[in-house]
């Protein structure tokens, strides 16, 4: 059974599920250097630190292009000190506490699992020796210039090379040498503090597994989504999702995929099926001159994931016209070329 959700939704249902105080046992997951996430605030840092002042940061997560906020903290903005070599302190949108904190190349020092690392030196070989789980999370927003290995507190950044083609699949061992180039710490200080309804943590008790654009994650990674970010959010239950993942499935799966995700989808199988495509769309980016044209209706916006369903079962035929004809056969007058596809949607029997 398959039932579609809005992706604000999902995300509310992540936000209000999260974990409920502080523990110790959490607290230790959250310090570094005498700094704990959502308990240390902004005047206690300038009590301690009289030449705290503020600075850019760079969010590897939530590049500039990237649409929306992360609402758990503030971004591009931080705070630092000499007296803390290497690291960036980032506040809660809603209170005076940090909920962010990032280590930079200047770091050397300890984590909050006891690891010693020296970020100057740090490549990603060395994290996955530290790390051995990390190496198979890969992950990426389609906005960002950086890949991602996280867990449910702690993220590693490594620089994609962008110059590298194809960029998939990914060529992992290339990027064996490659540097960690920052750490991100972050936890949602309203997840916090904030007691859970009871209703809230018996949901939290079933809470099902997710994935995003294939790769699985924790319900704190959809917090660092926007709505408009997604283009589908399929939710399997009961039945449905243990013939998917076997037992791990028996409190749900919910399915989540990107819009960049959906458009890399169809850009690289139309490329495949017409050299014409290929030729006027060289890149996933290069397609916002073009009007695309689905069984004669023009697809305006949210259409990604309508086009990355088409497959070999339901393609028919794919055309590109000119400026000309796409504004008198389609009045369409803001886009330079039209890709106009035939599908049978019919033909795609799905369970």
């Amino acid at each position: 059974m398959k039932t579609i959700f809005t992706a604000l939704a999902i995300m509310l249902f992540a936000y209000l599920t999260s974990n409920a105080q502080i523990s110790p046992e959490l607290a230790k997951k959250l310090t570094v250097n005498g700094i704990c996430l959502c308990k240390t605030t902004l005047p206690d840092l300038q009590q301690s630190y009289p030449d705290l002042k503020e600075t850019a940061v760079e969010e590897m997560d939530l590049a500039k292009n990237c649409y929306g906020q992360d609402s758990r903290f503030i971004a591009g903005k931080g705070f630092t000190s000499e007296k803390q070599l290497g690291i960036i302190f980032q506040l809660d949108q809603n209170s005076n506490e940090i909920s962010k904190i990032r280590l930079t190349k200047q770091f050397k020092g300890k984590l909050p699992d006891g690891n010693f690392i020296d970020l100057s030196i740090l490549n990603l070989k060395d994290l996955f020796k530290l790390y051995p789980l990390l190496k198979k999370d890969w992950r990426s927003r389609g906005c960002s210039n950086y890949w991602n290995f996280s867990n449910d507190t702690i993220a590693f950044y490594v620089k994609i090379d962008s110059t590298k083609k194809p960029q998939f699949p990914i060529d992992e061992a290339y990027y064996l040498d490659r540097p960690i180039e920052a750490v991100d710490m972050l936890m949602s200080c309203f997840s916090a503090h904030k007691k859970i309804e009871t209703v809230a943590k018996e949901i939290a008790r079933k809470e099902p597994v997710y994935f995003i654009d294939s790769v699985r994650v924790s319900k704190a990674d959809l917090l660092g989504y926007e709505p408009n970010d997604i283009a589908s959010v399929t939710v399997y239950k009961e039945a449905s999702a243990i013939k998917i993942l076997g037992p791990e499935g028996k409190s749900g799966l919910v399915y989540i995929e990107t819009k960049q995700f959906c458009k890399h989808r169809y850009w690289t199988y139309f490329r495949s099926k017409s050299a014409s495509y290929a030729k006027l769309v060289p890149s996933v980016e290069s397609d916002a001159n073009v009007a695309y044209i689905l069984n004669t209706k023009v697809l305006a916006k949210n259409y990604e994931s309508n086009l990355s369903a088409i497959n070999d079962r339901t393609f028919k035929d794919l055309q590109v016209i000119n400026k000309d004809k796409l504004m008198k056969e389609y009045g369409v007058t803001d886009k330079d070329y039209g890709v106009v596809i035939s599908s049978d949607p019919k033909a795609d029997i799905k369970n």
